[in-house]
């Protein structure tokens, strides 16, 4: 844009990512380029983690330096004009030299034109990475589109895992919290989803359970938001002695920590899985067919998905729509699950 601030090395670098844990977590790698590109810059992320009491940027970079600033705000604040006031002239007083946008899939041109239209009338002339998903790519996984969209500022891709590094008081807060079942194989597992059409049968998971503690030895640990209790303690139920329950235990930090110290951490399409591949951990994620395939796998080769494909696929819907047994989660067996989670396994020493 003509006029304004602008230069080969900003100072003041705003970028912009929307989004819970999930859509934190695969902006690292965008995230951490931008650093080393720009390792003078003051970066500042405005970001929002939609409603409130949901964990987003904030719980994720706890231990992460990339950022000097977080602009947080959410979905009800967002509409209001003195919200709007408030942002621009924040924006304005930081004296932004280079905004950043990290969309989403689904994002839409209205959203990206509403954020270049408030960037220019803060004196922003610098604004790369408002780019919509073009035909042919929606099966792109969501980390290399991101890092993609930095070309233009010669940023270098994708880092190695990890990408998420709990401290040592996360450390030792997962040690303590896994203490009762020192010594033994560990098996991570993360049964709730954010969408119903996400969600594998709670029956399914504790049958998984039992079986592969039986026949393994191993521990199940169960983890889980303050939201999903009553379903982790229902599956601990059902699972016996080798469950240990931590749902609404742990900081997304202390997530991480445990299901770096299981053999294998088994999720549905949510939050905590993304937080375990991240952190480094092997996972079997459980897919429904309600999006892209691709698009939000677990990333790097440690990983694997299940996933049926069925004729409705992509569907977008956060509820099925044909039954309430979701028919693409309906077709991922317990023993198509046991028998990954055996290979899995047994490829990572047990």
């Amino acid at each position: 844009m003509p006029a304004g601030r602008r230069g080969a090395s900003p100072e003041n670098v705003l970028v912009l990512r929307l989004g819970n844990v999930g859509d934190t977590v695969v902006a690292l790698p965008a995230f951490h380029a931008l650093r080393r590109r720009f390792p003078e810059a003051r970066m500042t992320l405005l970001t929002s983690p939609t409603r409130r009491g949901a964990p987003g940027a904030r719980e994720v970079l706890e231990n992460d330096d990339t950022f000097g600033d977080l602009w947080i705000y959410y979905e009800d604040e967002s509409q209001r004009p003195d919200f709007l006031r408030g942002l621009r002239r924040k924006i304005a007083e930081a004296r932004i030299d280079l905004a950043v946008a990290l969309p989403n899939q689904l994002s839409s041109p209205r959203s990206l034109v509403k954020y270049v239209l408030l960037l220019a009338s803060c004196g922003v002339r610098r604004i790369e990475g408002f780019t919509l998903v073009r035909r042919g790519k929606h099966e792109r996984p969501q980390v290399e589109r991101l890092a993609e969209l930095l070309a233009p500022l010669g940023a270098d891709g994708i880092e190695a895992l990890p990408w998420l590094r709990p401290n040592a008081a996360a450390e030792e807060h997962a040690a303590t919290l896994l203490a009762p079942f020192e010594g033994r194989c560990l098996i991570g597992m993360h049964c709730g989803a954010a969408r119903p059409a996400n969600q594998w049968f709670p029956e399914r998971f504790a049958a998984l359970g039992r079986r592969l503690a039986d026949d393994t030895g191993a521990a199940i640990v169960l983890t889980g938001g303050p939201g999903e209790t009553a379903l982790t303690a229902r599956l601990a139920q059902e699972i016996g002695a080798a469950a240990l329950d931590l749902a609404g235990k742990t900081t997304i930090g202390e997530l991480a920590a445990a299901a770096l110290r299981c053999k294998l951490f088994i999720a549905n399409d949510n939050g905590a899985m993304h937080v375990a591949y991240a952190a480094g951990a092997p996972v079997l994620a459980l897919f429904s067919a309600r999006f892209h395939r691709n698009v939000w796998y677990p990333y790097g080769p440690a990983s694997r998905v299940l996933r049926a494909e069925i004729p409705c696929s992509p569907c977008h819907a956060d509820t099925c729509p044909i039954d309430a047994r979701t028919p693409c989660l309906e077709a991922l067996s317990v023993d198509a699950a046991y028998a990954t989670a055996m290979e899995m396994l047994t490829k990572n020493g047990d």
